[in-house]
């Protein structure tokens, strides 16, 4: 009896448990089915490719997967198809990322064919996000990964904004949550969790809330609002009250839950909308408030920041506008805003506590760590999709941002931000600004070897781990030149005094990453080689330049010897 018929005769349930040991992401299974009748039959089996596709989380929309999944009748779906466009999204993203890792050519190329995958990559890029210590490239793999799941997550908030600014009906949660989308540094907490956490509040509600079906719109606008309190939202004290965290509605929700009256009242009205109210923010000046439509059309306010429970009477608002010396239109302050006022006015939220110094740790402790950059490019991008007109200081700002951190976002900046300048002159030079970083990207990069040097010109190589000898930094060599020569060119040098130096400007400097994520250009004389390992905050940034960290060589070994051979 050959090994086929031995495996042919067996119980076919045993075939089945068989096949489920054959991993998700090789074309094994799809091989077994061609080899005869029996196992194609067994091997096609709805249930098992509905399983197989369960063990994927993330999913494009366009796949429409929770209807399908709900669907009573699983062979009326077509799970094999979706499970082999999976599997081919899978390999393809992992091509692509090992392309990205293996050389710096066409980055922004790679990046956005992975991006174009969406939410389909996200399950493969999270696996490499997370890759084990043991794997050769373990700091770049993981670096690239998070980049790649960072700008998915930036394309689909602008996505979202873009589709907010042409009319179309965004829900408040989603809106609110592409700020999230441009902060995150996992996977996990984008908006389909934000939905899914006020799911389960909402339900919670009406569960406990005793003869919900029977109360009126009045009492259940109420209860939502004590119920809120009792789940532990929170406003936020005045000395944390422009704590960045209490801007993001996702945050407020997975984390201590305080936040400002806008955030409060979008939390509310997106549990309210769950439960059958007609909710809206009203754009009160200095606090938002809550608005619920009444049975008789008429609208009840309330503010969730407080929590209090009470309807706000209309007279008292009406006062307090008058005082703030708003007359004829007071009316607009007392109705539903759009959806596009609180996406801006959460922009210049975001925007205000960035100005701001933060306090002292015991008052502004962040329950997550928040990347202000990231912050700051969000709340400008909203702004510049959404606003009623672009500014040069906006536009300019972000440039930075993308010259610096989000080269990959060149397309979005050149097809819906610069077009709408007015300044011609402005418009042609970021244009410009745009060309040169795709033509940086696709080029190759200058070589600097040592063949020519003494062993003493160019003491540390690249991956040597440090610390300043007069600043309290510790950073990571990542290039270096022979003299002085800043991009910015004699200006620099005067501006921090290279001159002054012991050793002036003809000795070797140092490009080097530092541990707050900035870079610096340090000369050699204030380079002291650490003798302890690096600190986290800089192993987890060095993956953008490093394959991994040697403890044996106290060195990082480096991922662009490209550039530099012989380090």
């Amino acid at each position: 009896m050959t090994k086929d018929s031995i495996l042919l005769s067996l119980p076919e349930e045993v075939i089945e448990n068989t096949l489920k040991f054959i991993p998700d992401d090789d074309s094994a299974l799809l091989d077994i089915s061609l080899v005869c009748k029996k196992l194609y039959r067994l091997s096609n089996s709805p249930l098992e490719w509905r399983t197989r596709c369960r063990r994927f989380r993330y999913w494009e929309p366009r796949h429409e997967y929770q209807k399908k999944v709900k669907h009573p009748l699983p062979a009326e779906v077509d799970w094999r198809s979706l499970f082999v466009e999976r599997i081919y999204s899978y390999k393809r993203t992992t091509m692509l990322l090992n392309e990205i890792i293996s050389s710096p050519v066409d980055r922004i190329k790679k990046f956005n064919k992975i991006a174009d995958l969406g939410y389909d990559a996200k399950d493969c890029l999270a696996e490499h996000a997370n890759a084990s210590d043991d794997v050769e490239d373990v700091l770049a793999r993981r670096w690239y990964a998070a980049a790649a799941i960072r700008y998915i997550h930036r394309r689909q908030a602008i996505i979202g904004w873009k589709k907010l600014a042409s009319g179309e009906d965004i829900s408040l949660e989603y809106a609110l949550g592409c700020f999230e989308l441009f902060i995150l540094k996992t996977p996990e907490g984008d908006i389909d969790d934000i939905s899914g956490i006020l799911d389960e509040l909402a339900a919670r509600f009406k569960s406990e809330t005793a003869n919900f079906a029977d109360m009126s719109t009045k009492a259940k606008a109420l209860a939502l609002c004590t119920y809120m309190n009792r789940e532990g939202f929170r406003g936020a004290s005045y000395e944390s009250y422009r704590a960045l965290k209490n801007a993001f509605i996702g945050i407020s929700l997975r984390t201590d839950r305080t936040n400002l009256p806008l955030t409060a009242t979008a939390i509310y009205c997106s549990l309210a909308t769950r439960v059958g109210l007609a909710a809206y923010p009203c754009g009160f000046p200095y606090h938002v408030l809550a608005i619920v439509r009444n049975e008789d059309g008429n609208y009840i306010y309330l503010d969730p920041f407080r929590g209090e429970g009470n309807e706000l009477p209309v007279q008292g608002l009406e006062h307090q506008l008058s005082e703030l010396g708003v007359g004829a239109t007071k009316d607009e302050f007392l109705r539903p805003s759009p959806t596009t006022d609180i996406v801006l006015r959460t922009s210049r939220n975001i925007l205000e506590s960035l100005r701001r110094a933060p306090g002292p740790p015991d008052i502004q402790q962040e329950a997550v760590e928040i990347d202000r950059h990231s912050a700051l490019y969000a709340a400008l991008t909203a702004s510049a999709l959404l606003g009623p007109r672009i500014t040069l200081n906006v536009v300019q700002h972000m440039a930075r941002r993308i010259q610096d951190e989000y080269s990959m976002d060149v397309q979005f900046f050149e097809e819906d931000i610069v077009p709408k300048l007015e300044d011609r002159n402005a418009r042609e030079l970021l244009l410009e600004m745009c060309g040169g970083l795709r033509a940086e990207d696709s080029a190759q990069r200058p070589i600097s070897r040592r063949e020519n040097l003494d062993e003493n010109d160019v003491r540390y190589r690249v991956g040597t781990v440090f610390v300043h000898k007069r600043y309290p930094f510790q950073g990571v060599v990542f290039g270096w030149s022979r003299t002085c020569a800043p991009k910015e060119g004699e200006e620099w040098m005067q501006t921090m005094g290279v001159d002054t130096l012991s050793r002036g400007r003809h000795q070797p400097f140092y490009l080097a990453l530092v541990m707050d994520g900035s870079v610096r250009y340090v000369a050699e004389e204030n380079i002291v080689v650490s003798q302890t390992d690096p600190v986290e905050s800089l192993r987890k940034l060095a993956g953008k330049y490093f394959k991994r960290y040697s403890r044996a060589e106290r060195m990082f070994i480096s991922n662009i010897r490209h550039e530099y051979p012989d380090d």
